[in-house]
């Protein structure tokens, strides 16, 4: 069962030096899940830009509104 709604927010999670690492997104849809589980799109709008990465369900922490 996944744990994110599409436009749920979300803070990025990861250990490595990602630069998403610490920024919050919104879940922009749900990708099927696979043998490691959930992946989603998540959404990060700068200046103006508007950015989409995968990450996966373990990746990703829910932040309130």
């Amino acid at each position: 069962m996944p744990k994110f709604n599409k436009g749920d927010k979300v803070r990025i999670r990861l250990d490595n030096a990602s630069p998403y690492r610490g920024r919050a997104g919104i879940i922009d849809e749900e990708i099927v899940g696979d043998s490691f589980g959930f992946w989603y799109v998540v959404k990060f709008e700068s200046k103006g830009f508007i950015r989409s990465y995968r990450f996966n369900e373990q990746d990703l922490e829910a932040v309130s509104n």
